[in-house]
């Protein structure tokens, strides 16, 4: 019985309000579409006019080895050109996730 009174005041509350704080929802994701923040977990957003922005977030070391595995790789090395794949094939994931996401809100 109490689920259903809550489930009663959300659908109340929605009816009421879900349109304005869908509005205000949709107006703080245009404004902020441009910003990545490294502390917010957000690592893609999509502006308004249809560009992709992505954040790649390293520690220095982290940076260092990426870049060396990705030399390493042109030199040959077979273990360091299949980590920068692994590491390639993971930004592709994003990429695709965010293109999956846009298609789903176009």
């Amino acid at each position: 019985m109490v689920e259903a009174d809550l489930e009663a005041q959300w659908d109340s509350f929605l009816e009421a309000e879900g349109a304005e704080i869908e509005k205000e929802i949709y107006a703080e994701l245009q404004d902020t579409a441009h910003l990545l923040d490294i502390h917010d977990g957000i690592h893609a957003k999509w502006s308004p006019d249809g560009m992709l922005g992505m954040l790649l977030v390293f520690h220095e070391d982290e940076a260092d080895t990426l870049l060396a595995a990705f030399h390493a790789a042109i030199e040959g090395v077979d273990d360091a050109a299949e980590a920068f794949a692994l590491w390639s094939a993971s930004l592709m994931g994003l990429i695709r996730q965010s293109l999956r996401y846009r298609a789903g809100y176009e």
